[in-house]
């Protein structure tokens, strides 16, 4: 006979370890999904590492069924969101089940009266805790591992999902983008009369001003994403969070500033699959995953993402309209000096058509799609 859902409420910190074990049971026979690793997972639910968790508001859920845990789903309010956009917007995230309707309904229904409660009248996600972090669920690309920062999944997930009365608000799509091969004539011309230009520079960022450098970063990223959908400042509390995280694994060369008389105009910031590293760790740094991530690392994966690129508002003039066209160049250029084979771009926004359009002209194609649900309260 089958036993009942139980759905229990999950602290943070220390207490959220719970929630991050289920993982194990979720994804106990995929062969594609990586971990990450446990000391990240405890800092991420932790307001003492996790801004969001000290500007924000948010619960974690568990379910559990004859005591053991089958699911878990987080339920959060983004103060910025409502401020920039002035809707009763709730979120959800964080969702991870076995293919079990009962304890995914059970979920949702934990987390949508969370939401109400705090007066949200639609909810969305999965956010994992905002649009800025682990965004979308896995609908299309089942058959690989994730690339860093991006989230993973079950085929079954959207089913669940669906189920629960959610529909589909929105597509985010990765793309695959070969960096062994040819930059191509258009894209190597664009990268040539950027580089001569005599009002440009361009340099990497200075990993003895880290911090500072990726607080810029921040800036241009808030100024350039200013008018996507449903986008969220980061704040300098989470770009110094970032900064940080970064700097222990970063590879300086696969970022870059273009400044214009000296103002900084566009970035990009491009990281190791660490993933890659991480593959057979298990989440755990001791006793030897320090030492095979380290080893790893030294030797360099063959992959790394594109994780954040923008332009400044005020240089998207005729003048300078190829800076995106020659970030992604330089990227190509630096990566493959360094003897990288590919890189994940994304995500990018099904309808952002401008970055789509250059992104097809490329040989970069689109090898996983992560899509957002939303839901009336």
């Amino acid at each position: 006979m089958t036993t009942r859902v139980r759905i229990r409420s999950v602290g943070f910190g220390r207490e959220a370890t719970p929630f991050i074990d289920v993982l194990w049971r979720v994804y106990a026979d995929d062969p594609h999904w990586i971990p990450m690793l446990r000391r990240v997972q405890r800092e991420r639910l932790d307001p003492a590492h996790t801004p969001f968790l000290r500007y924000g508001q948010a619960q974690l859920f568990l379910a559990e069924r004859d005591g053991e845990p089958v699911g878990r789903i987080s339920a959060q309010i983004n103060p910025l969101h409502d401020e920039k956009w002035n809707e009763a917007a709730g979120f959800f995230g964080h969702f991870d089940c076995v293919d079990d309707l009962e304890a995914a309904a059970a979920l949702f229904e934990a987390a949508e009266s969370w939401l109400r409660e705090r007066g949200a009248a639609i909810s969305r996600g999965p956010f994992s805790f905002t649009i800025n972090d682990e965004s979308g669920c896995l609908v299309e690309g089942f058959d690989s591992p994730p690339m860093v920062a991006m989230p993973h999944g079950r085929p079954w997930f959207p089913e669940l999902i669906e189920a629960n009365g959610y529909r589909k608000v929105k597509d985010l799509w990765a793309y695959h983008y070969p960096v062994d091969a040819p930059l191509g004539d258009r894209r190597q011309r664009a990268w040539q009369r950027i580089h001569e230009h005599p009002r440009v520079t361009v340099r990497p960022f200075d990993k003895r001003n880290f911090q500072r450098d990726v607080r810029i970063a921040a800036e241009i990223f808030n100024e350039a994403w200013v008018e996507n959908w449903s986008s969220v400042p980061i704040t300098e509390e989470e770009a110094d969070r970032l900064a940080s995280d970064l700097v222990q694994f970063a590879d300086p060369d696969l970022t870059a500033f273009v400044e214009i008389d000296g103002d900084p105009a566009a970035m990009v910031i491009s990281i190791p699959n660490l993933n890659e590293c991480a593959r057979d760790i298990d989440g755990r740094l001791f006793p030897f995953g320090w030492a095979k991530l380290l080893w790893r690392l030294r030797r360099r994966p063959e992959s790394g993402r594109v994780m954040l690129l923008g332009v400044r508002q005020k240089w998207r003039t005729r003048e300078f309209a190829q800076l995106g066209v020659m970030l992604t160049a330089e990227v190509h250029v630096r990566g493959a000096a360094k003897g990288y084979r590919w890189a994940e771009l994304g995500w990018v926004l099904e309808d952002n058509h401008l970055l789509n359009h250059a992104l097809r002209r490329t040989d970069a194609e689109v090898y996983k799609v992560y899509r957002v649900y939303e839901k009336a309260l």
